[in-house]
């Protein structure tokens, strides 16, 4: 249902369920009335209306819908069939009403002296009856059994009123700063003789509300049998137990604070079992609320971080960043770093502050910690461009070293190897990997971190996640990719980009992790774009996609529970967290429907044999190649060093000496092997070399060909026709045609067929034979000699292109033509040999000497 274009303020369903009335926000401004089949659940739109005043609340009275907000009361009648019939026509004619639904007929009800109030709750007490509450405190009933709606005051609150609802025949009402109240329903609806309504309470809608009353209050409620369920503006859930009196002296009784951040979500990470709190994950929030959760949702424990603010009025509030937790069954330790710099280490189990400094100059972007037996490692980073490391000594900690290699925020930190390599990214474009040094000097364990290597992106990193394979690395990008590097040489290995295959724009990792499986793995991750929960195989082919947060995500963990005690295998879960305030548990193992995209996660788990055949491919590794490795290709080899026999190197057995030169070529492109062919059969022709140049020559000097050639020709006119160029010039058709079409077209539709046969191979399970495989290479090797035969004769070809083909082919002509002198020094040492009488023997001596000459 997508009518609403602006987004959707407010949904109630009709006692019946037969209706649903859906109300749009300010911008949209429609009222739908849908009708819902209660078979198969499908909603259809009944009837809409336009609603322009500013609506607080809807709620269902009867057959009719109650809308209160701004000066504003109007009952909006579902079955009202004369009226809508009247106005059938007029709301068709300004466009409210379609052949497909009719107009929602409404009437406004006379406020009287609260004409000026603003209405924020509605609460059906009967078939014909309602009770309206002011943001002054006004109680008023609205009585719709006769012709003419009738609206008075019936009570006062005494404070702002927020949400109201009936439980056990009483209206409670509640309001800012937890303010409560309840009204017994048989006063409210008691007769009352006639008299002049009441004036609006005298409090001032001018005046604003207290401090302590603008931090929380009520926003809604609702009655659960003999229970009351609020919920509060800092996202705070209660369970209360409904009074049965209405004696104000009575507190309410909280049966249950249902555990909640009331807070955006900013982070997640996984605990190991077991620990103090008996905890799977924790989460914190930026207010400094840390919660232990187990894998049922139950708040196991609860850890305040002291957020101290500045004393200074125009700074901005103090938040908690990143947190990290290191527990073990007796004791737990928090570490936590905020917006001001201020680096923190709490036991957890007695809410002390261990160790507090200002470590950074400003915002602290990520922790990492260290914990064995003999040492304790934490390492901050900041948006000061600086890395700090910190390592316990007895009851201290210690400041052991400042790194300040990044020209940008350093955005992320990361431990690999039992913390023998620290890695850092930075908004700089860099990853730096250090190796840890560790010396005893004069009787002090001296540790300090050395870099190794820098890797540069080509843009700026979002996160990084280690590998389940030593010595990978994965990087999430800006420019919405997903990179794999080699830390021990900083090569990249493979890349892809973030997007699915039903053509949707590509999205952002803002959180990246590797699940580990049998035979391959897989990429989970969110995006805070599309607010999207993502897996991705190792070659970036989209396995699941689902949704759920309404705000965007902030981070991802995976869960790994215990083996239980029947020997049922550990499960994994994904567990998500957004700035919507919520926490979301997703089980990898489910089995579920083929309709829902989650479903195919635990088949993507199990199934590895598509990324097994990309493994053994490896498409990727052969698209990146460092500067370094191209110079070192460029460079002569051995000639005892052979490269892999081609079809093309088959034909001229000399260039096999130094095939790992020539293999630099985009053979794609243009065959240097044929050029290379043409040019030696200049310098030295043979009847093998002239032949077909005598051929070629034929075929374009004469159109109609002889009966030794035919064959040839005929073969030429009908597959390659714009190779003729005489031809194309005299019939005027520049791009040459044939039955299949323009070169052009061609050309385009033969790459097509080869990227999707280059996914396929990708993709696919199944092997090729030995004879499918030569046949193909012999095939693609024919195709690039023909397109180099076609470039070469091309007169268009650029200088570049020229260029580049006389600095591969240089060296080549230098040997031919060495070849060529020694030659004719040969035959010049064997004649004047003979004319001096010289032996046979002697002058095989004189030639070997020149030889080596």
């Amino acid at each position: 249902m997508s009518e609403h274009t602006f987004g959707v303020q407010c949904v109630t369903f009709s006692p019946d369920s037969q209706y649903l009335a859906s109300l749009g926000t300010v911008n949209d401004g429609f009222l739908y009335i849908w009708r819902v089949n209660g078979r198969t659940g499908c909603a259809s739109l009944y009837a809409s209306n336009k609603c322009t005043s500013t609506v607080k609340q809807m709620a269902w009275m009867g057959t009719s819908v109650i809308t209160v907000g701004t000066r504003h009361v109007k009952i909006w009648r579902v079955d009202d069939h004369e009226s809508s019939t009247a106005l059938r026509s007029a709301d068709a004619i300004q466009g409210l009403g379609t052949p497909a639904h009719k107009a929602l007929p409404g009437r406004n009800c006379l406020l009287g002296p609260l004409l000026e109030s603003t209405f924020t709750s509605v609460t059906a007490v009967s078939f014909t009856k309602a009770v309206v509450c002011s943001d002054m405190g006004d109680v008023c009933l609205l009585d719709d059994s006769d012709a003419i709606p009738r609206f008075v005051k019936v009570a006062e609150a005494g404070f702002r009123v927020t949400a109201a609802n009936l439980s056990n025949d009483f209206l409670h009402v509640a309001g800012h700063g937890g303010a409560w109240k309840m009204f017994s329903l048989a006063q409210l609806l008691a007769p009352r003789v006639s008299s002049p309504s009441p004036t609006p309470t005298s409090s001032g809608s001018s005046q604003s509300p207290p401090q302590a009353y603008r931090e929380m209050y009520v926003v809604a409620m609702a009655p659960l049998n003999d229970l009351l369920v609020t919920l509060d503006s800092q996202h705070g859930i209660q369970v209360l137990k409904s009074p049965q009196s209405d004696d104000e002296s009575s507190p309410q009784e909280v049966i249950q604070q249902l555990p909640a951040h009331k807070d955006a979500v900013l982070g997640v990470k996984s605990l190991s079992l077991p620990n103090y709190f008996k905890a799977s994950f924790y989460t914190w929030s930026a207010g400094g609320i840390v919660l232990f959760w187990s894998l049922d949702g139950t708040c196991n424990g609860r850890v305040t971080i002291p957020m101290e603010q500045s004393t200074y009025d125009d700074d901005v509030a103090n938040e908690l960043k990143t947190v990290q937790a290191m527990s073990d069954e007796n004791h737990v330790t928090v570490v936590s770093g905020d917006k001001y710099g201020v680096l923190r280490v709490l036991d957890g189990s007695t809410g002390q502050t261990d160790f507090v400094i200002k470590a950074h100059a400003n915002e602290i972007t990520d922790v990492a910690v260290h914990h064995n037996h003999d040492t304790t490692l934490i390492v901050s980073a900041g948006r000061d461009r600086t890395v700090q490391v910190f390592r316990q000594t007895a009851d201290t900690w210690d400041l052991v070293q400042t790194l300040d290699e990044h020209v940008g925020a350093v955005t992320g930190l990361l431990f690999v190897k039992n913390a023998t390599r620290l890695l850092s990214c930075s908004s700089d474009r860099t990853v730096v990997v250090r190796e840890a040094v560790s010396r005893d000097v004069e009787g002090t364990h001296f540790t300090a971190f050395l870099i190794v290597r820098t890797i540069t992106l080509k843009s700026t990193p979002i996160v990084m996640a280690p590998s389940q394979h030593d010595d990978i690395l994965l990087v999430s990008t800006i420019d919405r990719h997903v990179h794999t590097y080699d830390m021990s040489s900083g090569r990249a290995i493979a890349s892809f980009k973030v997007s699915d295959s039903e053509g949707g724009d590509a999205v952002v990792m803002s959180a990246l992790l590797q699940m580990p499986s049998r035979g391959s793995s897989v990429l989970a991750g969110v995006s805070s774009t599309d607010k999207s929960i993502r897996l991705y195989s190792e070659d970036g082919c989209l396995l699941s996609r689902d949704w759920g947060h309404t705000e965007g995500v902030t981070d991802i963990a995976l869960v790994l529970s215990d083996t239980e005690a029947d020997g049922k295998p550990a499960t994994r879960h994904l567990v998500t967290v957004a700035a919507d305030g919520t926490i979301f548990i997703w089980d990898t193992s489910a089995k579920r429907s083929r309709s829902t995209e989650l479903s195919r996660v635990t088949d993507a788990l199990l199934d590895s044999t598509i990324t097994e055949v990309a493994a053994t491919n490896g498409p990727p590794l052969r698209k990146v190649l460092s500067q370094s490795e191209l110079a070192r290709l460029l460079r002569p080899t051995d000639g005892n060093v052979a490269s892999p026999a081609t079809p093309t190197e088959t034909h001229s057995p000399r260039l096999r000496k130094k095939a790992s030169r020539l293999s630099v070529a985009q053979t794609s492109k243009l065959d240097l092997s044929s050029m290379a062919s043409r040019r030696r059969s200049i310098i030295s022709p043979s009847p093998a070399s002239v032949e077909p140049a005598n051929r070629r020559a034929t075929r374009h000097r004469t159109p109609s060909p002889s009966p030794s050639n035919s064959r040839n020709i005929k073969q030429s006119s009908a597959h390659r026709p714009a190779y003729d160029t005489h031809r194309a010039k005299s019939t005027g058709n520049v791009n040459g045609s044939s039955e299949f079409g323009s070169l052009g077209a061609s050309t385009e539709q033969v790459c097509r067929t080869l990227r999707a046969y280059r996914k396929k191979l990708s993709t696919s399970s199944d092997s090729l034979t030995p004879e499918a495989t030569r046949e193909l290479e012999r095939e693609l090797g024919l195709t690039a000699k023909t397109i180099g035969e076609k470039m070469a004769k091309s007169k268009g070809i650029d200088e570049a292109v020229m260029a580049r083909l006389l600095e591969q082919f240089s060296g080549k002509l230098a040997g031919m033509l060495d070849e060529k002198i020694e030659g004719i020094v040969k035959r010049e040492v064997r004649r004047s040999g003979e004319g001096f009488g010289i032996s046979a023997g002697e002058a095989k001596d004189v030639d070997a000497g020149a030889s080596q000459t």
